[in-house]
């Protein structure tokens, strides 16, 4: 049984505030043609962080696109075995790419996934997640763009899930074993 922590790790006004910081920054410093959102748990980020890049001409003709990437299943600890659907449908030839997920920890799913869209001719990948937790790290992989970084916890809402529940919350919570 788990139960959600006493307070929130993350506000949604804090939330907020940093993934307009990072539309801003992203849409100022990098000329992507294409956002890939990694579903499920970036479904949310990637929503606002769009809405958050600066408006212009450029801003409304790129695309965004979604990939399904999961170790985790119903379990709050990685499998280590990557499942990816959706990379399959995608042309990314000559293209470069905002890669947006939403949690950087042992770093071997974004590791693969950059890996992936560049075998497939992206002319650039750069990634962008919400939550970075380098204590976990097990490759060497950093983000371009970081949200927050964070402890070594389990944490749901804002998108982010234990067993496809707490997506929805608004502010980001730490899950403990009760």
């Amino acid at each position: 049984m788990y139960t959600l922590s006493p307070m929130p790790l993350k506000t949604a006004e804090a939330i907020g505030a940093r993934v307009q910081e990072l539309g801003q920054a992203i849409s100022v410093e990098y000329d992507f043609d294409m956002v890939i959102s990694v579903l499920t748990g970036s479904f949310v980020f990637t929503a606002d962080l769009c809405r958050a890049f600066a408006q212009g001409e450029k801003n409304t003709q790129r695309e965004i696109r979604f990939i399904k990437a999961s170790s985790y299943g119903n379990s709050t600890v990685s499998s280590g075995e990557l499942k990816v659907s959706g990379m399959e449908s995608l042309d990314l030839k000559e293209k470069k790419i905002l890669l947006v997920d939403d949690i950087l920890d042992t770093g071997r799913t974004l590791l693969a996934l950059v890996g992936m869209i560049k075998s497939q001719g992206a002319a650039e990948v750069r990634s962008c997640v919400l939550l970075d937790k380098p204590s976990r790290r097990q490759v060497h992989m950093e983000a371009d763009y970081c949200g927050f970084e964070i402890d070594d916890l389990f944490v749901v809402g804002y998108g982010l899930d234990y067993s496809d529940k707490y997506r929805l919350l608004p502010d980001i919570w730490t899950l403990k074993n009760s």
